[in-house]
């Protein structure tokens, strides 16, 4: 009889400490929170706001603004050809050429909008702070191919790690 209450509970927890290992936990050890576009677009301005040191008026035109700029560069990002990083060994010339050319009207797309809101934001914002919106933008892509190369590291980088990724934007 205490054979078989010990098997019990041997598999009741077993049972229960698989539930705490298939959750998804974060660092802090909370469980990871997955913002929606909407959600990373609001931090982004908002963290952007504060970074500019943007009175209420300014702030009031900027946040519409720079919402809109960065929805058409997450679009724009998102048909991004996802083959560069491809063994071009295995492609054919023309395969590869392609892959160029779509490189090419990719840069082409960003830079055109790029330009388009730098008008937009000159309206109401100095050089020195437009200026400021892209070294921070440079800043953030630096940090989260760091954190990518960091988990690829500790061998997330095959088990699908990057699927839903949880990057914090830090003030």
């Amino acid at each position: 009889m205490k054979k078989y209450l010990f098997m019990v509970m041997v598999a009741v927890m077993m049972l229960s400490g698989s539930n705490t290992v298939n959750a998804q936990v974060a660092q802090n050890g909370k469980e990871r929170v997955h913002l929606t576009v909407d959600q990373i677009i609001q931090k982004r301005t908002e963290k952007m706001v504060q970074t500019l040191m943007l009175d209420d008026a300014t702030s009031a035109k900027f946040i519409p603004v720079y919402s809109e700029y960065l929805k058409e560069k997450m679009e724009c990002r998102s048909m991004k050809p996802r083959h560069m990083g491809m063994d071009i060994n295995t492609k054919t010339d023309a395969e590869v050429d392609q892959m160029i050319q779509d490189n090419f009207a990719q840069s082409h797309k960003i830079l055109d909008i790029r330009e388009k809101y730098y008008a937009k934001f000159h309206k109401f914002l100095t050089p020195k702070q437009i200026m400021k919106i892209y070294q921070v933008e440079k800043n953030d892509v630096v940090k989260m191919t760091k954190e990518m190369m960091k988990r690829q590291q500790r061998g997330f980088g095959n088990k699908g790690a990057f699927a839903r990724p949880n990057f914090k934007f830090s003030n």
